[in-house]
């Protein structure tokens, strides 16, 4: 099975709850996932990891929650060499707002000039629609594996 890694970006919680749902499918499918606490960039270099999925709400005016800024930070300034991960990502956010998803946008922008291979666009899913993302998010996340 693949190796997969697994990085969120929270403010209130529902982008956690997301993650759990998208790690334990993946988990119970028979792959090998590493969710640290906080993402690193340097962990995204080893060239065993085959896909990086990120799951992130967003926080003020569309940017990336505390949590992951660092990890967002460092992609747009450490340039790692990430050209044999594929990705996907898995955006929340609230479509009242002229940034929706704007933290996970831009996660899928950087990783995307670094030159790895987006498996799809983002999923982006609505506050405004749903008050359960963790149910959208693991089906979504699976499909795509399946599909790869």
């Amino acid at each position: 099975m693949a190796r997969i890694y697994l990085a969120c970006g929270s403010v209130f919680g529902s982008a956690i709850l997301t993650t759990d749902e998208i790690q334990q499918a993946l988990t119970q499918a028979g792959h090998d996932v590493h969710r640290p606490e906080n993402a690193s960039v340097d962990d995204l270099t080893d060239e065993t990891l085959d896909y990086l999925i990120v799951c992130t709400s967003s926080t003020g005016n569309g940017e990336v929650p505390d949590n992951l800024a660092p990890f967002h930070v460092a992609l747009l300034t450490q340039f790692p060499r990430i050209t044999h991960l594929r990705f996907a990502v898995v955006a929340l956010g609230d479509s009242s707002y002229d940034t929706f998803c704007g933290g996970g946008l831009a996660i899928d922008h950087a990783l995307q000039e670094l030159g790895a291979t987006q498996l799809s666009e983002p999923l982006k899913i609505d506050a405004m629609e749903t008050t359960e993302p963790e149910l959208l998010g693991a089906p979504w996340v699976m499909s795509l594996l399946a599909q790869a």
